[in-house]
């Protein structure tokens, strides 16, 4: 019999001056950047022995700063936020003040005055970057220094953008549902995947086979794409505030997906045998958490999934199916998570401002039983 055995050794704590809003690693995982409520945008470089002395590349008055991104290539680093402004590093360009560990200015820098901006999602392989700006969303080349779409999406503000895993389609999420554009042309009109109330996040399937929807409504909508119509899965306790999926692997090549609503976790599996549609789907709640769980992922290439909670501790479910460890160390509660894209690494944000970091090691052994 097999047993999976799972080690984090932590690698490291720092603190921000208030809450961590974001989390973000570099694509080749050598920086770790993060933002928080202050205003801060701090830049660590990851050392073998943990985290370098932060470089400060911005600080608001007082105004969080929301989202943040590295660019596919890493070159790129946006952040953006309550102030209205968005900022757009260059760490190829500015090489030499970052290793010496000094401050440098953005790039790029767009101001929307009385503009909330709390979303923003590069290209996976180009430097595009998308943002929204209330009902709009801005399509920004960076390598050219211009705005190739201002997508309107009516009927709200953007709620969360998501690139296909190949960059051919942009999913926007808000009241009524998502809409989806496409990246060659876009002047087309979007195709629309309607939800009763308002899709809050949305995430492809990393072969971008899926479409998936947390929703406002207690629900949550999975979209096969170019095979309609889509699954609506109900009975929620509360909003599905952010969906994530698994990575195929050799044991598992269906499509693994979870939602986190309210203090639980449902895991959701696709049953590719099922003879009715309605059967299709069969899901599991994971329960631990004592308050409500504000943040899931799953380890790259693997389905070790991670979950962040107001509780104070950071859950990791073996497989997606049981509880193989619990992280503390956060005083007011996880605020963010973000796995190393290699998988070794997990940083993780507090609201009393903790920023830490562990190595994730999983062993698989065989014994009897």
């Amino acid at each position: 019999m097999k047993t999976i055995s799972l080690t984090a050794t932590s690698q490291g704590k720092t603190t921000l001056a208030d809450t961590v809003t974001g989390i973000a690693w570099s694509p080749q995982g050598s920086y770790l950047s993060a933002a928080s409520a202050a205003g801060e945008v701090l830049l660590y470089r990851w050392l073998d022995r943990g985290l370098s002395e932060p470089v400060s590349l911005g600080k608001t008055d007082g105004e969080a700063v929301n989202a943040l991104a590295f660019s596919a290539e890493g070159r790129f680093l946006a952040a953006a936020g309550q102030a209205g402004e968005l900022w757009i590093w260059d760490l190829q360009a500015s090489k030499g003040e970052l290793d010496a560990g000094r401050a440098f200015p953005p790039a790029v820098t767009q101001l929307h005055s009385g503009t909330w901006l709390d979303q923003l999602a590069w290209h996976p392989s180009l430097p595009q970057l998308a943002y929204g700006v209330g009902n709009q969303v801005e399509i920004w080349d960076v390598a050219q220094q211009s705005s190739l779409a201002q997508l309107e999406f009516h009927a709200s503000s953007a709620l969360h953008l998501a690139w296909h895993p190949q960059g051919d389609f942009l999913a926007v999420s808000g009241h009524g549902g998502l809409k989806v554009w496409h990246a060659k042309d876009w002047s087309q009109d979007p195709r629309r995947i309607d939800v009763p109330g308002a899709s809050l996040y949305g995430a492809w399937s990393p072969d971008g086979r899926y479409l998936g929807s947390g929703n406002l409504d207690r629900t949550l909508t999975v979209a096969e794409w170019d095979s309609p119509p889509p699954w609506l899965m109900q009975g929620f306790p509360g909003k599905v505030r952010q969906i994530a999926w698994a990575a195929p692997t050799a044991e598992a090549d269906t499509p693994l997906l979870a939602a986190a609503c309210v203090e639980g976790i449902t895991l959701w599996e696709r049953d590719a045998n099922s003879m009715a549609r309605s059967k299709d789907w069969t899901s599991r709640v994971l329960e631990h958490h004592q308050e409500t769980v504000v943040a899931i992922a799953f380890q790259p290439g693997a389905q070790l999934l991670a979950s962040a909670s107001q509780d104070g501790k950071l859950g990791l479910w073996t497989a997606g199916k049981r509880i193989a460890q619990t992280l503390k160390g956060f005083s007011q509660g996880v605020s963010c998570l973000q796995w190393q894209p290699s998988g070794e690494l997990l940083a993780a944000g507090g609201k009393a401002g903790e920023l830490k970091v562990w190595r994730i090691e999983e062993r698989a052994s065989r014994g009897f039983g």
